[in-house]
Order: structure tokens, then C-alpha cells, then sequence
């Protein structure tokens, strides 16, 4: 996947900054927020607490800064997904942006990420908007683009919204909470199917 790449930063302080999301990457996704420090992040990122701070102001901003990388990686592999199916048909491309979309959210580390981001979004109002700005508002547009050649902008967007939830529906609800989804490959493609064939209805 891609890595951000802070444009505004130097190759040095860009290394560096990578380092520390990779580290709060792992911490936080397997201690959560409330548990783990900035001392675990800097020691996984094999930086001082201090550069760890330079970079974010405080462990609720290194938090939302991982959830903007995470997006940001989501939205990367989508839209790779949307170029290889580019001069698809709507369902052709509705199909592979669906089947990307949920081989991506299914992987443990994003399943653990949408977890501590419920846990947080209430105390911390500032992830759920960088959450949805940066993730399901992105996800729906690529959806909507699609949609456009067939449909208004208004339907395109009703029916995008539409079509990410039933490509996600119960066995992403499931998979969240923890229980174990047997053959979800096969789920997941039953609600591709679906969302397709609704969202062109």
C-alpha cells in the first residue's frame, strides 16, 4: 500500500514520521488507546519520546494522525482497484470497487482500527469526523463516481451510500464485533452481488 508521503517534511523527518505511525500502529491496535503511551510508540518506533512528540502534540493527536494514514491507505487501494477497472462498465466497476472494499476491511489491523475508533469517537469528537471525512465519505465518492454515468448526482449519491452498507452488511457487522464468519469470502461476494444489482436497480 501507499505511504503518505509529507510532502512538507524532510526525507529525514518523513522517515522518521513514518516510523512513528508504524509504531503507533502497532501499539494502539493491540492495547488500544487507553493503554497504551507514548513511551510504547516511540520504543516500537525505535525513536525518543521527544521526537515522537515534535511530530504530534499529544497521544490524541497521534491517534487521529493514524487514522488519516490508515484512510489514506484505504482510499489508495481503491483507487487502484477503480484503475484497473476503469473502462468497465458501471456494474464491471461497481463489482471491483465492492470486492476491493471488502478484502481491505476484513484484514485484522482495519478491523482493530474501526473498533478503537468507536471506542474513542465519542470522548475524541475529532476522530470519528477524520474517520468519516477520510474514509466512508471517500468510499462513497468513489462509488457515486461510477454511479454518475448511469444516474443524477443525487441518486448516484443515495445509491452509493446504499451500496457500500450492502456490500459491508452483517458479516462486516460480525467480523467487528468478534465473532468468527464462516466461508466469509463467500458472504462478502453475496453481498457484492447484491449491492451491485441494487445499486443499478
Amino acid at each position: 500500500m501507499n505511504t503518505p508521503s509529507f510532502p512538507d517534511l524532510s526525507p529525514l523527518q518523513r522517515r522518521k514520521r513514518s516510523a512513528i505511525l508504524d509504531g503507533a500502529k502497532a501499539v494502539f491496535l493491540s492495547q488500544g488507546f487507553g493503554l497504551a503511551t507514548m513511551d510504547d510508540v516511540a520504543a516500537a518506533a525505535g525513536v525518543g519520546k521527544q521526537t515522537v512528540y515534535r511530530h504530534f502534540k499529544s497521544k490524541e493527536a497521534l491517534f487521529v494522525g493514524l487514522v488519516s494514514s490508515m484512510c489514506a491507505q484505504v482510499g489508495g487501494f481503491l483507487a487502484g482497484a477503480q484503475d484497473e477497472q476503469s473502462d468497465g462498465s458501471p456494474e464491471v466497476e461497481l463489482r471491483a470497487l465492492g470486492g476491493a472494499l471488502a478484502q481491505i476491511l476484513i484484514e485484522p489491523d482495519y478491523l482493530r482500527l474501526y473498533r478503537a475508533v468507536v471506542a474513542e469517537a465519542e470522548r475524541l469528537p475529532e476522530l470519528g469526523q477524520v474517520f468519516y471525512e477520510n474514509g466512508a465519505k471517500v468510499v462513497r465518492a468513489f462509488a457515486a463516481k461510477i454511479l454518475r454515468e448511469r444516474f443524477d448526482e443525487s441518486t448516484a449519491a443515495l445509491r452509493a451510500a446504499t451500496f457500500v452498507q450492502l456490500v459491508l452488511g452483517d458479516a462486516y457487522l460480525e467480523l467487528s464485533i468478534g465473532f468468527t464468519v464462516p466461508d466469509a469470502e463467500a458472504r462478502f461476494a453475496l453481498q457484492v452481488d447484491e449491492a451491485v444489482a441494487a445499486a443499478l436497480r
